[in-house]
């Protein structure tokens, strides 16, 4: 039995390590939802990778506000029609639906990661794999990944009570799509030169420098260890801010360092 337990866990997990790798390498083109409390948003996304790595994609929200993101690699440019706003900015490559770890197999002693029932989302095959915490110090998850690619078609995050905190899931999709330019091109580009649309890069002056920042953290939760350590600087801001990141390899923990303003009367110094 202890035997089938652990071909079970290693399953559970190689599972896992191809959700993670096919975030990386699968292209796609879907329409999937994203439920956080009471809040729902549906949204239309056309991802490509090419054979170099490079990352291409097109995000189009279909509720609420319009707001499209085009991304090519780093380079993340929002559209945001009601605004006459273009923000411009920097971001490493998101991959959906959340962050896997780099080493799956250290997840065994915070998590028990399991495979489950084999389950159809946007009329494709998938299989359940949960990962149960085993404290109350961290939040559960469950994916549901496409059985051929490994893509995650559905993903939930869970509380120790099994209530549903945040959900993602495909209810339409297409895989291994072939490249074309003008599925990834903005539809708002051109009205927003015509128009003048403002045209923010300020997050552009954000920048990061890994470095000693003086600050400790005592009491880390079993399992976590920090990741990232950096100053960030900020135009406007008189200093850079200390950032922290501790992750337990499926969370992660940011914490920013601002230095309160001393005051003489009224005047910050």
């Amino acid at each position: 039995q202890a035997g089938a337990q652990d071909n079970t866990t290693v399953s559970a997990l190689d599972w896992l390590k191809k959700i993670a790798d096919s975030s990386r390498t699968v292209s796609y083109a879907g329409t999937f939802s994203y439920q956080h409390g009471r809040r729902v948003e549906t949204s239309r996304v056309v991802h490509y990778v090419n054979q170099a790595g490079g990352v291409f994609e097109k995000l189009e929200t279909l509720d609420g506000p319009p707001r499209e993101v085009i991304r090519a690699n780093d380079h993340v440019t929002a559209y945001l029609p009601d605004s006459k706003l273009v923000l411009v900015e920097r971001r490493s490559t998101r991959h959906l639906p959340m962050m896997l770890p780099d080493k799956l197999s250290d997840l065994n002693s915070q998590y028990e990661v399991k495979t489950q029932e084999i389950d159809r989302v946007g009329g494709l095959a998938c299989q359940w794999i949960s990962v149960t915490p085993r404290d109350k110090l961290r939040y559960g998850r469950k994916f549901c990944a496409e059985l051929e690619s490994g893509l995650p078609l559905r993903a939930q995050v869970f509380n120790e009570r099994s209530e549903i905190l945040e959900s993602f899931g495909f209810s339409q999709l297409s895989l291994g799509s072939k490249f074309s330019k003008d599925q990834v091109a903005s539809k708002y580009e051109a009205r927003a030169q015509a128009q003048k649309w403002r045209v923010d890069h300020s997050a552009l002056n954000v920048m990061e420098q890994a470095a000693d920042t003086g600050w400790t953290v005592n009491n880390v939760p079993p399992g976590y260890r920090k990741a990232m350590e950096v100053k960030r600087t900020i135009v406007g801001r008189p200093v850079a801010m200390p950032h922290l990141v501790y992750s337990d390899g499926l969370t992660a923990i940011s914490i920013f360092i601002e230095p309160k303003q001393r005051e003489i009367g009224n005047k910050p110094l």
